[in-house]
């Protein structure tokens, strides 16, 4: 009986001390990837993938955090600037970097709307108190500068700006009526009492990219490989699209899946 309580005994240290079959895994995102990654992650758990936990803010801040040594295995920019900041700081795992999504610039209003312009020009109009942009260092913020003084509107509006701290807080401005306007992501539309007034013509701003790669400090190396890989499948593809984001070439097609223990 002292041995059978005794082999027992080991088999339950042996089955705690053992490694978990897949590690947890720290992402930090784009704020305006906020609905769509843990719809990633959940398919990623049904193929047999590990926890995944997110940090959603504006890559502005999140990438300053990362160099500051948050822990975290890896980054999802909504543009290439700050994957440049980290990857010229020598914290990107090398190779790993990749371009993975794409996104379109979109004016977003009430639903319904007494403000309803259809073109840049009619952004100018004293029906518009406030537009509301993301922070001037977030991506978001920084295209929507970009596309507005293409248009030749921003110094007519910039006295009318009120600023979020990233995109999906730009965006709250016209759901709690404080602005008539604001200047997000087309993903960011589906959200209830907001609706796509116009977008922004590509050629208006720089290209809109999310830019992922793998951190130097991943304490889950392996982990950190086979998720991107995911993002890249078939499944992760197919939500992205579904949730209006483009799938940039090279994403899509290889199918990967977690490695068996």
């Amino acid at each position: 009986m002292r041995h059978l309580l005794a082999l027992l005994v080991l088999l339950l240290f042996a089955a705690c001390a053992a490694p978990p079959r897949h590690a947890p895994l720290t992402v930090f995102a784009a704020a305006s990837l906020t609905e769509v990654l843990p719809q990633v992650a959940d398919a990623w758990v049904e193929a047999g993938g590990g926890p995944v936990t997110f940090s959603f803010d504006a890559s502005s801040r999140l990438a300053p955090q990362i160099e500051q040594g948050a822990p975290a295995d890896l980054f999802i920019s909504a543009d290439g600037e700050w994957m440049d900041y980290l990857e010229e700081r020598g914290l990107l795992l090398d190779g790993s970097r990749r371009d993975l999504l794409g996104n379109r610039l979109v004016v977003a209003v009430p639903e319904p709307a007494a403000f309803h312009p259809t073109a840049p020009a009619e952004l100018v109009s004293d029906q518009l108190r406030y537009l509301a942009l993301a922070g001037a260092t977030v991506p978001a913020g920084k295209y929507a500068e970009a596309a507005l003084r293409h248009a030749g509107v921003w110094e007519a509006l910039e006295p009318k700006v009120v600023r979020g701290q990233n995109v999906r807080a730009a965006l709250t401005y016209v759901t709690a009526g404080e602005a008539e306007a604001a200047v997000v992501y087309r993903t960011d539309v589906p959200t209830p009492g907001v609706q796509v007034a116009f977008p922004f013509p590509e050629e208006s701003h720089p290209p809109i990219r999310y830019p992922v790669a793998i951190l130097r400090a991943t304490r889950a190396r392996a982990h950190a490989e086979e998720f991107l890989a995911f993002l890249q499948g078939p499944e992760a593809s197919a939500i992205f699209r579904d949730a209006g984001f483009e799938v940039l070439s090279g994403a899509g097609g290889t199918g990967l899946r977690p490695a068996s223990p």
